[in-house]
This record gives C-alpha cells, sequence and structure tokens, in this order.
C-alpha cells in the first residue's frame, strides 16, 4: 500500500524527525536474518511505508489510533535477528522500530527480577547486570544484537535455556499495547510471548534474573554423530545440570576451520564433531561437573581440549554465522528436535547435503529436546537464488521426520501454529485477534495466513528436486525421486511386499546366540523357504542380526556397518545379552541397548533362543514390513507422497 499524505502529515506530528520514509531504509528494514529472493516479492509486499520510532507507549496509543483510522498495518520490529519473517511486513505499512526504548527500568535484587523496556538488547542488559553482581538467565546466540522485546515476542530458547527453560517460562509479566489501544499490565504470556506482536506491542517485560557465579567451559570432540549424542546423554544423566550445552556437527566445524584466523593451526581435527559444556555455580558442582565431561569423553573415544580452547569457543557462542565469510550469502533454517533422534538426524543432513556447503549447530534446551540451526553457503546475486534459498527448509523437513518441529512461525510456517501452539492455546489466540483486531492492523499475515504458506509448502519441493538437479545432476536426484515415488500408493504396497519377502540378513554374532542361528539356517529349518536368504557382507544385506555382550569398544563397528548397508534395512536384536547384558548386567564396558546405537526393529528375548525363534522373529519383521511399522519405514516411507498432511 502507499502512506496517504494525510496519515503522514498526522503521523509527522506525533514522530517528527522519529518517521522515517528514505528509500535505502525502507529496503534495509524489508528484511530480517535471511537473504529474501526477488520472487518473494512477486507474492507480497516486503517494503514498509514508513518507519515510526516510538519513545512511550502513549506514542504506540496514538500510532494505532491512526493506523485504525487509515487502516494502514503495523508491524513491530526489534532487531530483526530470526529468519522467520516475523518482522517482515506483508503487505506493506508501518515498521514499529523500537529500539530507541531500550532503558532498564527497575533491578530488584531482592525478588531477582529486572523490568526493562523492549528495544533493550541481551548483551547491554547482561552488562549492566554484572556490575551489580546479577545476571540474565538465558539469553539468544545472537544476544550481541538481539533485543529483550524480540525475543519475548518471537519465542525460543537459547545459551541458558537447559538449566533455567526458555524464555516464556523466565517472563515475570508484561506491559502490552492492544491494537485497541488499551494499555494492559498482563501475567497471561501465553497471549503475548512467541505470538509475534499480532495481539499488541509489548512496551515494558520483567523477566527472572539471577546472581552471578563462577562459570567453567570445556569442549570436546568426536569422531562420529552417534558418539557426541551418546556422550551428551550420558552428561546429563550421570553430572549436574550444565548451564547449556553447544554441539557443533562435523561439516559446520569443517566451515569453522575454513575461516580460522588464528596464529595456532585450528584445534578440533577435519571430520570431528565438538562439544562446548558450561557449567557454573560453587567450585565443587563445577569441578564434579567437568570431571563428568572428560570421563564421558574418554569412554566414547572424544578428545578433551584445553582452557584456551574452551574460552575461544565460550567467545565465539555469540558468532554462529562467522561463516558466512565462505558464502557471500547464508540461508538459515531451525527447527527443534529430540535429543534421541539427533544422531538419526545429523546423519541424515549429511547424506542428503553431501556436496552442499553446509552445516549444523545448536543447543540442548532440555534433557530431551534440542534446537538446531541449519546453515546453507549460497550466492543470492545467482539467477537461481529461489532455488537455493529452499534450503532452509531442510532442516525443518529432517527434523519432522524424527519427530521434531518448527522452532517458531513466522510466515513461512504459519500453517504449522496448530502443530507449534497446540489446539487450545492456538484457539485463545485466535478468539483475542478477532476481539481486539477486527480490522488486522496489528503484524497482519503472521500465525494465522494460510495461502502463501501453503504455496511455499508445495513450491519447495519441486524448489529442492530442480536445485538437487542443478547442483548434482540426475546421478543425485535419481534416489531422491524414487524415494518420492515409493510413498505413491499402490506402489508402497506392492514395494512392501515384496521386501516383506525377501529379506536379505547380515550376521553380526559376537556371542553364542549365533550357534542356534546357524542352526536355523541349516536344511532342517530352512530359512530360504520363507524368502530369507543369509549373506555374510553388509552391501547386499537389509537385515542385521545382532546377538551377544555388544561393548561400547564394538559399538562404532557396528554403527558402521549399519552405515553400509543400503536402504531400506532393518535390525533384529537376538537374545538377552544384547537386550539387556544377560549375564553382565550392568557391565561398565557395555553399550546397553542396542537401539542407541542402531534402530532395532524386534527383540527376540531367550538365552539362548532356539532355531524356531529365529524363524520367528523374522515372521514379525515381515509383519512390520507389511503394516509400515518399521523405524526406517517410520522414518522415510510412511509420509505422504506431497508433504501435504502432519
Amino acid at each position: 500500500m502507499v502512506l496517504k499524505q494525510i496519515a503522514q502529515n498526522e503521523l509527522e506530528k506525533v514522530f517528527g524527525d522519529r518517521l522515517i520514509t528514505a528509500k535505502h531504509e525502507l529496503i534495509l528494514f524489508g528484511q530480517d536474518v535471511g537473504s529474501l529472493p526477488k520472487q518473494v516479492g512477486w507474492l507480497m509486499n516486503t517494503k514498509a511505508d514508513a518507519i515510526a520510532q516510538p519513545l512511550t507507549p502513549e506514542e504506540i496509543q496514538t500510532l494505532y489510533e491512526i493506523a485504525r483510522k487509515y487502516k494502514i498495518p503495523l508491524v513491530p520490529r526489534a532487531a530483526g535477528t530470526s529468519g522467520y519473517g516475523g518482522a517482515i511486513p506483508r503487505k506493506g505499512g508501518i515498521i514499529v522500530d523500537l529500539r530507541s526504548m531500550n532503558k532498564i527500568l527497575e533491578v530488584d535484587s531482592e525478588n531477582l527480577t529486572v523490568t526493562v523496556e523492549p528495544g533493550i538488547s541481551w548483551a547491554n542488559l547482561q552488562f549492566e547486570l554484572n556490575r551489580q553482581g546479577l545476571d540474565v538467565r538465558c539469553y539468544p546466540s545472537s544476544g550481541v544484537s538481539a533485543t529483550v522485546g524480540g525475543w519475548i515476542a518471537q519465542g525460543g530458547d537459547g545459551i541458558g535455556s537447559l538449566k533455567y527453560g526458555n524464555i516464556n517460562k523466565n517472563v515475570v509479566k508484561l506491559e502490552v499495547v492492544l491494537p485497541t489501544g488499551k494499555i494492559v499490565k498482563t501475567k497471561d504470556l501465553d497471549l503475548f510471548c512467541d505470538t509475534e506482536g499480532i495481539l499488541g506491542i509489548i512496551t515494558k517485560a520483567t523477566i527472572k534474573i539471577k546472581t552471578l557465579t563462577p562459570m567453567k567451559v570445556i569442549v570436546s570432540s568426536f569422531e562420529e554423530n552417534y558418539q557426541m549424542v551418546l556422550a551428551i546423554e550420558k552428561i546429563l544423566e550421570d553430572g549436574p545440570i550444565p548451564y547449556t550445552i553447544k554441539f557443533e556437527e562435523s561439516k559446520y566445524t569443517d566451515l569453522k576451520k575454513a575461516i580460522w584466523e588464528g596464529k595456532k593451526p585450528f584445534p578440533i581435527p577435519a571430520h570431528h564433531c565438538s562439544l562446548m559444556v558450561a557449567y557454573e555455580g560453587n567450585e565443587e558442582e563445577i569441578e564434579e561437573g567437568l570431571r563428568v565431561v572428560r570421563e564421558v569423553t574418554e569412554m566414547y573415544r572424544g578428545r578433551v581440549y584445553d582452557d584456551e580452547v574452551a574460552d575461544h569457543e565460550w567467545h565465539e557462542r555469540y558468532y554462529p554465522m562467522k561463516i558466512k565469510k565462505k558464502g557471500p550469502t547464508l540461508v538459515v533454517g531451525q527447527a527443534f528436535a529430540p535429543l534421541e533422534n539427533l544422531a538419526a538426524i545429523l546423519d541424515d543432513f549429511q547424506f542428503e547435503q553431501a556436496s552442499a556447503r553446509a552445516g549444523i549447530d545448536g543447543y540442548v534446551n532440555s534433557k530431551t529436546g534440542v534446537t538446531m540451526m541449519g546453515y546453507f553457503l549460497e550466492d543470492e546475486r545467482r539467477h537461481f537464488f529461489m532455488l537455493s534459498w529452499s534450503q532452509s527448509f531442510v532442516i525443518f523437513k529432517i527434523a519432522q521426520r524424527h519427530g521434531g518441529h518448527v522452532h517458531s512461525t513466522g510466515i513461512w510456517f504459519a500453517n504449522y501454529a496448530n502443530q507449534y501452539f497446540g489446539k487450545q492455546r492456538l484457539s485463545r489466540i485466535r478468539a483475542a485477534k478477532l476481539e481486539w483486531d477486527k480490522k488486522e492492523i496489528s503484524n497482519p499475515g503472521k500465525i494465522f495466513a494460510y495461502w502463501l504458506p501453503f504455496i511455499l509448502r508445495i513450491g519447495k519441493y519441486f524448489m529442492w528436486v530442480f536445485f538437487d538437479l542443478f547442483r548434482n545432476g540426475w546421478g543425485r536426484i535419481a534416489p531422491i525421486l524414487l524415494k518420492w515415488l515409493q510413498n505413491v500408493p499402490p506402489l508402497k504396497w506392492v514395494l512392501r511386499w515384496g521386501r516383506a519377502h525377501s529379506p536379505w540378513p547380515m550376521q553380526y554374532g559376537i556371542g553364542c546366540c549365533m550357534v542356534d542361528g546357524a542352526a536355523g539356517i541349516a536344511p532342517r529349518w530352512d530359512f530360504e523357504r520363507f524368502g530369507m536368504l543369509p549373506l555374510f557382507g553388509p552391501r547386499q544385506t537389509d537385515v542385521l542380526w545382532i546377538s551377544g555382550s555388544l561393548t561400547k569398544k564394538m559399538a562404532p563397528r557396528l554403527r558402521r556397518i549399519y552405515e553400509q548397508m543400503p536402504e531400506p534395512k532393518y535390525v533384529i536384536a537376538f537374545g538377552q545379552c544384547v537386550a539387556s547384558g544377560g549375564l553382565f548386567w550392568e557391565g561398565y564396558s557395555l553399550a546397553t541397548p542396542p537401539d542407541k546405537i542402531v534402530p532395532v526393529d524386534v527383540y527376540l528375548p531367550g538365552c539362548p533362543p532356539k532355531p524356531a525363534d529365529f524363524i520367528r522373529a523374522h515372521l514379525i519383521l515381515q509383519n512390520k514390513i507389511r503394516a509400515g511399522t518399521t523405524h526406517w519405514q517410520q522414518r522415510y516411507e510412511n509420509q505422504d507422497a506431497m508433504g501435504m498432511m502432519q
């Protein structure tokens, strides 16, 4: 839309030179941390008509009054460090730049709370609190520029969330100017946290803080992703709760090495994934945590680095996007995921993006979940950047395949709002929107937008295919098309029938159970009458037999064999030893249960199981393949063909 002159005159009376209409400023405020392809402009108007910089809640009241009078959209914005489009206009209008409202209003050292205006950055707030012997409980990785109000409105977690929870759990109360012009003070956080300003503009926030305590950081690295994930789980299980845990998969670490400018060689070996663990508290608690990390790192064949490396990594926590130097453009995606599936997510990412200049880092936000950021180095000057930009959806799609969900909604994921907020909370937000903002003045096109995300949801699949075609040729795109086609009935049912009746098992027998397995192969029981053909090499088989006591030393070999098997692939665990340790229950050297290493589809108890039990296990596996309930099928095959359904 175009701002009417009469409306502009009224705004100039209120804001004076704090009303900005310069073209270069408007272009800059039409973007966030993500670089948008020009084709997005065909679908929506990301260029604002003006920028208003209020200083008081009363000025925002007046701004809403003028906006309602002339039906002008208002888009609240702070530093724009998100990549979801929540601070980008969709229909033009006025951007409300809140960075001038950046004061600390009150520090309550007795109740450990601080009241601030929304435009203060986390770094400035932390600096001022540290001078008084206090500290923030959690803050985003973009905390140097990200603001308090922006993170509350966007939602999410970051550094410190593992110990203190996400930002929603650290907000005490808010002052908000509603679209009706009413100023309210509320503790009803469900309506205003992570709703991106569609129900009003935050003007004050009271958040929890803590006393300033000593902190110690330790950094380690591992050869394989699953070793790193097992180490994270063990650290959380055995030691005190860390302040934060940051992980970096090997492709991201290699990108960091490519931009390394230190005088000494880059400390982390090539193709290693790394882990940074920070502990706070008293000296005993910190030393206990560091001891656990060292022991766990040694257990999973990792390396621990000295304090110099730890201090450097802690300082660099604010700058995860430094790898943009190798860009020149950075395409970013983000998602939540279950911790137990993190290794599978990283493996899928490294397979699907083998030839891409890309990487993943993230933070553990609870004992069961992580937040991941995916980075793709591209060049927005290319004619086909629109295809490259579709990579920003890759991280979410891989995470969704393994039980994850979106990190926020914004513009691009608005049709996942039901999944993100839950039905009950989303119904409350919709009811409040209809009551307070019938004219869709406050940040329109967010959360309740449908047609644009729907178009993107369909279009991104075609963009992915064409992008892979341009980047890798038909040799790489053919398996992706086959994976897509295998989800289309009735081809899916035919493939299930064929795979169920032709399993080719491979033996990984490190215990006495395999003697009975060998008897099952012999003529008396005759496995082959069921279509089973035992082989002895991983590259031609699709079923992996595991038996015997699986030790931590043997676990990497088992994982390597599993990765060498072609897809689809299934796993059967025979006997009590592999399932729970058997005679060596709770042995210090055992890796039990084995599904921490590979996804097990069928467990067969017994010590030892009989040859008939081996056949029974395969018949159970056949039924699971026909039903589509094996681990591999749940990850790949059971998705609908176009990704249109949840």
